[in-house]
């Protein structure tokens, strides 16, 4: 069902990990829905009208991912023409946000509802999706809906780039796989199965999808749960392997997509 992957000549990402029988494997494959910037909103579907756009970027979802996007963006010569809106939930992080960044009038700060609030026919030419399912009662028509309110479409030469996760990958018998490989049976496995969902609306929508491994930074991770968790060792087998990808790096890759 994702034939279209290999035929999609947008930027793509290739996850390669052989799957460990490690007990805290699927900590580091769920390690990319913990975000603590966004938990859940709704979008109007009662008018079709766009968003009023005051940035031609926008990233949904301003947590630690979200705000190396923001500040990678910001500091590329490349997109040095370009405003830069970051999506929340909430504006109760937006002071510490704010923190993170040299005063700088192309970087604006505001909350989906406050968009939501202003529709009037302009939209965002790229926008990238960094926030996680955990709160969302349906997260695939989140992603749609961003994708059909915000984004001005493929047609106006923008992308829309969908932050998914490697544990999207059947991977049966500790098997190498890449981005070409089966994907889980989303019936059978509800939790990652939201994201094979949303996966496939920002395919039909014409946007580009982006399968991350487990993420971290020095204080956070997978390794750091191992380390206070696990003195004498991770269980599993010996030449099990597993993809780490550091935040900065994931970041890089959708400015990339851009």
């Amino acid at each position: 069902s994702f034939e279209r992957f290999s035929r999609f000549k947008r930027i793509r990402t290739t996850m390669t990990t052989s799957f460990s029988n490690s007990p805290y494997f699927h900590y580091l494959l769920h390690f990319l829905l913990l975000s603590p910037t966004i938990s859940t909103w709704a979008f109007s579907t009662a008018s079709k009208a766009a968003l009023t756009a005051t940035s031609d970027i926008a990233v949904i979802g301003v947590g630690v991912l979200g705000t190396s996007l923001c500040r990678q963006l910001l500091d590329d010569e490349a997109f040095s023409s370009r405003i830069v809106t970051g999506i929340t939930k909430s504006s109760c992080r937006h002071d510490d946000i704010r923190s993170q960044f040299s005063k700088d009038d192309r970087f604006v700060l505001t909350t989906m509802e406050e968009l939501i609030s202003q529709y009037s026919g302009h939209t965002f030419k790229d926008v990238v999706f960094c926030a996680p399912p955990s709160g969302f009662e349906n997260y695939a028509q989140a992603v749609k809906d961003a994708a059909a309110q915000l984004w001005s479409g493929p047609s106006d030469g923008g992308t829309f780039v969908f932050t998914s996760s490697g544990g999207v990958y059947e991977g049966i018998d500790g098997e190498i796989v890449n981005e070409e490989s089966a994907t889980i049976d989303p019936e059978e496995n509800p939790r990652q199965g939201r994201i094979v969902y949303a996966e496939k609306e920002v395919i039909e929508s014409g946007g580009c999808v982006l399968r991350l491994a487990g993420l971290y930074t020095l204080e956070r991770g997978a390794h750091n749960y191992w380390l206070e968790k696990c003195p004498d060792g991770v269980a599993g087998r010996e030449d099990g392997i597993v993809n780490l990808l550091h935040y900065d790096d994931a970041a890089s890759a959708f400015a990339a997509a851009l």
